[in-house]
């Protein structure tokens, strides 16, 4: 079985992490510009584009919070020596699941079974 570069995948996840990170600050701050500046909306178009926006934003601002949650389990992982392998079957995660989601807890096969 081929080992896997533990290092390069931490700092492959602490990039991912402060994208992330700066993601979120770049949101709040345009919130509170946005706010600063804010009027009124003038009709039920308007009313929609802002709650539709809202909506969005929330949405992409809780999938980062559950991303930022997976990847510091990931890293508590690889502090514990189990990273790399699936929670499910105890099998090494292929590398190339690790490349697309270096946060992945499964194996390609068990997340796919769950996944149904």
């Amino acid at each position: 079985m081929k080992t896997i570069n533990i290092e390069r995948f931490k700092n492959m996840l602490l990039e991912e992490k402060k994208r992330i990170l700066k993601n979120l600050k770049s949101e709040k701050e345009d919130e509170e510009r946005i706010g600063e500046s804010w009027s009124e909306p003038r009709d039920l178009e308007d009313w929609a584009h802002i709650s539709l926006t809202e909506d969005l934003k929330s949405k992409l601002a809780s999938r980062d919070i559950s991303t930022l949650m997976e990847i510091e389990e990931a890293l508590r992982r690889i502090n514990r020596g189990t990273y790399g392998i699936c929670e499910k079957c105890g099998a090494a995660i292929e590398e190339e699941r690790l490349e697309l989601i270096p946060w992945t807890r499964y194996c390609s096969k068990c997340a796919r079974e769950m996944s149904r």
